[in-house]
This record gives C-alpha cells, sequence and structure tokens, in this order.
C-alpha cells in the first residue's frame, strides 16, 4: 500500500465525520489550497465530497514565478521536476482534516490545505509542509515542545484597477491619514477593517496577539498567536491570503512587499518569527533564574546565529528584499543577538511572564515563504541544542559601533550562493526542496536581469536625455 493510500485509510473516517457535519451545516464547495514556493496559497474550487477520495493539481504551481511572470512573462521556470520532459503532470493530494473549515462568509463554502503526493504514493518532493512534519516527529522524540509566533508588517492602500494595470502602484493612495506609529485615528475604517479581519481569522482558528498601525504610510502590523511549527506556517499563510481577500472586498489592496516606500523614506516590511521553546511539563528552557539566558537557551540561540548565514536566502528571498537593508528599518545586517535589542538579528524577548522568554528572529521581511523559512530557522536551533556552537558576545549597543561582526550577505546573488552550497539546507529541506528554492530566486534574478535588458528607465531619461 502506497503513503498517499496509508494516509487515506488512516484519515478517511475522521475526515467523513467532518464533511458529513459541513454537508449538515449547508456546505457544498472547499476551496483547497496548496502552499507554492513564494508563499502564496494556490487555491481551486471543488465540491466537498470530492475531498475524500482525493485530489488531483498541477505540479507546476511549485514552478510558478511571483505573479506568474508579471512583468516578463515568465509563467514558470525550468527545473529537474517541472517542465517540458515532465509535461506538466497533475500530481495526487489529500486534505489535513485538521485545517478543514468553514467559511461563513463565503456562500456554502469551507477551506482546506492539502498535502501532495507522487502519483506513485510517495509524498511529493516540494511539498512545503513535509520538512516541518518532520521537524515536529524530531521535536516530539526529544520531548520538546516549540512554540512560534509570526509578526507581520505589511501595507494597505485604496484599490485602483488603472494605476495598477499602469504599473503605476507608487501612486495608490494609502490607507490612512498619516504615518503615525501605534494610532488609532489613521482612518475612521481602521477599528472596522481590523475587527472584521479578527473575527474571520477566529473562525478559522487563528488567534491575533496584537494589532497596530506602524511607521509609515500605509503600514500595519498584526502579531499572530504562538502555535506549534506545523500550525503556525499554516497560519501565517492563511492570515495573509485572507487580508489581501478581505480587503479586496473592502476597496483595498494589501501588500507585503519588502519596501513599498523609497529608500531612506518611512519604514519598510518585515516579518518576525519569535521563538520559544518548553519541555513536556510547560517549563519554558530559555528561562533562568539568575542568568540572562539558561544553557540550552544558548545553544539554541547558538544555532540560530550558526546557521543565519547559509539560510539567509529563505529570510531576504526577492530582490526587493534586500532595499530593506537600513538601519532605521530594524532590519539587522550582521551577525549577532542582543537582549530587548531591536538592532540585532535575534532579540531575546522578555514578558511580565517570565515563562514567557522567547528569541525574535528579526531578519525576515514579509515577502518569505513561512514553510522555508521557519523550517530553517527551528532547525537551527536544534542544530545548536547537539552541537553546542561558540555563542558570540550579546550586543548591548548599536551593532555599527560593535568591531568585528560578520556580515550578513546584501544581494540575493550572494545569498543564492550560500544557500547552494549549504549541507545543512539540503538536510532540513530534502535535496529537491531546496534545489527548486534556489532555482525559484535565481528565476528573479534573470527576470529582473530580462527588464532590465529590454526597458530604458527612468535613470537614463534623466541622466542622458539632456546630458548627452
Amino acid at each position: 500500500m502506497s503513503h498517499f493510500e496509508k494516509v487515506k485509510k488512516s484519515t478517511n473516517t475522521a475526515l467523513s465525520k467532518i464533511i458529513k457535519d459541513l454537508e449538515q451545516e449547508g456546505i457544498r464547495n472547499v476551496h483547497v489550497h496548496a502552499p507554492d514556493l513564494n508563499g502564496l496559497l494556490r487555491t481551486k474550487i471543488v465540491p466537498l465530497h470530492c475531498l475524500k477520495s482525493g485530489l488531483t493539481i498541477n505540479s507546476s504551481i511549485y514552478a510558478l514565478s511571483h505573479s506568474d511572470g508579471y512583468p516578463i512573462g515568465d509563467i514558470v521556470y525550468e527545473s529537474p521536476h517541472i517542465w517540458f520532459h515532465t509535461g506538466f503532470g497533475n500530481i495526487f493530494a489529500y486534505p489535513d482534516k485538521d485545517t478543514l473549515c468553514p467559511l461563513p462568509w463565503v456562500a456554502n463554502s469551507a477551506e482546506v490545505i492539502l498535502n501532495t503526493f507522487h502519483r506513485e504514493g510517495d509524498r511529493y518532493c516540494l511539498d512545503l509542509r513535509q520538512p516541518l512534519e518532520a521537524l515536529e516527529q524530531k521535536l516530539k522524540a526529544k520531548r520538546l515542545v516549540l512554540k512560534v509566533g509570526f509578526e507581520f508588517e505589511f501595507g494597505i492602500f485604496h484599490y485602483d484597477r488603472e494605476l495598477l494595470e499602469q504599473g503605476r502602484h507608487n501612486e495608490l493612495k494609502p490607507f490612512g491619514q498619516s504615518q503615525m506609529y501605534s494610532s488609532l485615528s489613521r482612518d475612521p475604517e481602521y477599528m472596522a477593517l481590523m475587527a472584521e479581519l479578527q473575527k474571520r481569522l477566529n473562525t478559522l482558528g487563528i488567534g491575533i496577539a496584537s494589532m497596530e498601525t506602524e511607521s509609515g504610510k500605509g503600514m500595519y502590523e498584526v502579531a499572530l498567536e504562538p502555535e506549534t511549527p506545523l500550525k503556525a506556517a499554516d497560519n501565517a499563510v492563511l492570515f495573509r491570503h485572507h487580508l489581501k481577500l478581505l480587503c479586496r472586498e473592502k476597496g483595498l489592496i494589501a501588500t507585503f512587499m519588502a519596501r513599498y516606500q523609497p529608500i531612506g523614506q518611512d519604514a519598510a516590511c518585515g516579518t518576525h518569527i519569535h521563538l520559544s521553546l518548553y519541555d513536556k511539563t510547560g517549563n519554558n528552557l530559555f528561562k533562568h533564574d539568575e542568568k540572562v539566558l539558561s544553557a540550552k537557551g544558548e545553544q539554541f540561540l547558538s544555532g540560530l546565529l550558526h546557521r543565519i548565514k547559509e539560510s539567509h536566502l529563505a529570510f531576504r528571498p526577492t530582490i526587493n528584499s534586500y532595499r530593506r537593508l537600513t538601519k532605521m528599518t530594524g532590519c539587522p545586517e550582521e551577525i549577532c543577538w542582543g537582549n530587548e535589542n531591536r538592532l540585532v538579528a535575534v532579540r531575546l524577548a522578555h514578558s511580565p511572564n517570565p515563562n514567557n522568554i522567547r528569541f525574535e528572529h528579526r531578519c525576515s521581511g514579509a515577502d518569505i515563504n513561512a514553510y522555508i523559512a521557519l523550517t530553517l530557522i527551528a532547525a537551527a536551533g536544534l542544530d545548536g541544542l547537539e552541537n553546542k556552537y561558540d555563542l558570540p558576545p550579546l550586543v548591548e549597543s548599536n551593532p555599527d559601533d560593535v568591531k568585528g561582526l560578520e556580515k550578513l550577505p546584501r544581494t540575493l546573488k550572494e545569498s543564492i550562493e550560500l544557500f547552494k552550497e549549504s549541507d545543512f539546507v539540503k538536510n532540513t529541506l530534502g535535496k529537491e526542496l531546496a534545489e527548486q528554492y534556489w532555482l525559484s530566486r535565481e528565476n528573479e534574478l534573470s527576470a529582473f536581469q530580462a527588464w532590465i535588458d529590454k526597458e530604458i528607465t527612468t535613470f537614463e531619461f534623466q541622466r542622458y536625455f539632456e546630458g548627452v
């Protein structure tokens, strides 16, 4: 019996009961989601009863370019797994019953996240959820519980189809009347929008820890409540998905582009990933009564820092990611850590409840793939517990003033090369997924160069139109 058939057999009874209950509530259709390598959900709508037998999806969703090739037409990119030699064939998919949930604001509909399989029955080598499932099994064997909280910064603008179709995104009107930080007076509609978002996410079992306006025109922040790794990553992509849909309903548009404001002006959009580690009794293993951090906390942190450079591509995965690299954005440039210091790569964050002490991994932009980034971060922490790397000194001031700190990569090309050479990355993600991810990032470099090659840029007009 194949792995696909075993999964069906082991979950079919529970799944059938859930489907029956949903049918009694009037649910007829389901939005089936497969996470792609760009951090988005690829979705189609099928009748609810189809879930029991499993589904097929087009394998090309794992080789789609950002915005499906806009503006140069590179819809898919070549890889060993998906290209003309494979015929872009279908693969199998089966729903994760724990993610099946009604959508009360969409008539007669529910949603579910899919796991994907080769047609021969093994788990699909590019399935993004599988590495986190393997990591959770490793945590379980060690009798550890990792809790993860995603904190997203993002932009909201008033939707203008004409401007978007003309590529004049920078002329969109920001949602809100100012750029005030932590203010309720930016826009009269802000509270209503956030209340509806919270209501929908709560229906899906996604808790919001906090919501606030961020420093920058049209910029906002939502922190999700901590969950175990796979659920945290699922919640992250579902949050982004449903925020975008809600904004479109309200005549708005949301962006998770890392920097949409001119460089040097306003802030940029990051994703801060909070991690805390507990034993089976619920005791936080980073906590220490006398020192700032326990021995296990130091070991976990040593792994985060030791693996941060070779994993960097997962944290800054686009051309635009590197526009965010300025100190005023709180975007770290060096491999270092600090105690309640927002200028470092990993911040030790405290709480009035000492059992909530945690690490905040601050490298990522809002443009990450939550599954890839979290898998590598969590695996790095466990690697530190096992190998106990040397921990660099705590940084108590501006990292610019500390001599000898190692720099993080400043270009997408450099990050790709480090990622490609890393055995840690290949072992953590699996060789096939690691390769497909760096190919997707190489495609971004190629796409940008292709655009530059065929466009006469604003720089050229302003510099040479009258100047030669």
